[in-house]
């Protein structure tokens, strides 16, 4: 959905990513195209609507050497109907690699109904002590879900000039700049949200561009390693900026799962004994996902108590 209409993914801004765009909606030529044809796309398997409603079990059984398949559905139902019928059949045995989005872990892990509302999430913030944001993804959606985040109360915006990086500034310099605006919103009770320039740079050729994205990355993993031990709650925003602070800025072997606080953006929580912020909330929030006021719902179910009581 783009503005609440139905829009082939082609047709949005993430098709044109200069090294994640593609140009087709239709799976199996999107599975040929960035296979670069090693797999056609007529040699996809399609698993229909009719298919999995129906039953795919006896398909599912007779597939063999590391065929590719695309899957549709509609609704968490239809994951549910087809994850059933993978699971019965991974029992046997047969193995299957699968790539998608969350809602098919959900269906299966059979998670059922979240135990925690989203609007019951502050109860996890830490002593009520307000958190941080970290923004690394550019798409438009993210941009615009970031202006309106930094009109809400009590937070300062950072920014993280990366033209300045790409010039040759130390990322050390960036670092401690960035931090000591951060360690003074904490201080004045405020939240600090670290963002990137919001330009996408342009640059000779997608190794170079990779390249200078993993330099910024690893800005930002610095500055989240570098943020006060007593923020309340952290909220990462760009799918490969969250699995970057999980992995690399947390260094998490492992979280427990809450829940959703958006739909399409969970909470973990770190362990007792993390090193630097044990029991800490974590919203993991795709670059793709929500309204223009994502982010900003995000913040006020985290802290909308103390906002009250500001008042």
């Amino acid at each position: 959905m783009v503005d609440g209409v139905e829009t082939p993914v082609d047709q949005t801004e993430f098709s044109r990513d200069s090294v994640f765009g593609y140009s087709t909606a239709y799976l199996p030529d999107y599975v040929a195209e960035k296979t670069g044809g090693r797999i056609p796309a007529d040699r996809v398997e399609r698993f229909r609507l009719n298919d999995i409603r129906s039953g795919c079990r006896d398909r599912l059984a007779s597939l063999s050497d590391n065929v590719c398949v695309a899957v549709d559905a509609e609704t968490q139902a239809d994951l549910d109907r087809f994850a059933a019928d993978l699971l019965a059949i991974a029992a046997t045995g047969k193995r299957f690699l699968c790539r998608s989005a969350a809602s098919l872990l959900t269906s299966l892990a059979n998670v059922g109904t979240q135990p925690i509302a989203a609007e019951a999430m502050s109860q996890f913030v830490r002593d009520g002590k307000p958190g941080a944001f970290i923004v690394g993804s550019h798409v438009q959606k993210t941009t615009q879900q970031l202006a309106e985040l930094l009109q809400q109360p009590g937070i300062v915006g950072v920014e993280l000039d990366v033209v300045r990086l790409r010039d040759g500034v130390a990322a050390s310099v960036l670092r401690e700049e960035a931090l000591a605006m951060v360690q003074a919103a904490h201080t004045a009770g405020q939240t600090p949200v670290v963002y990137t320039s919001r330009s996408e740079l342009q640059f000779a050729d997608i190794q170079t561009r990779l390249a200078f994205g993993e330099s910024v990355s690893s800005l930002l993993m610095d500055i989240v390693r570098g943020l006060p031990a007593s923020i309340g709650f952290l909220v990462s925003k760009g799918g490969i900026t969250s699995n970057d602070v999980l992995s690399d800025g947390l260094t998490l072997r492992s979280a427990r799962l809450l829940g959703q606080i958006l739909a399409g953006c969970s909470v973990v929580t770190t362990p007792l004994d993390h090193p630097l912020f044990p029991l800490l909330p974590v919203v993991l929030f795709p670059g793709n996902v929500g309204g223009s006021d994502g982010l900003a719902i995000v913040y006020r179910r985290f802290t909308q108590a103390n906002l009250e009581g500001n008042v």
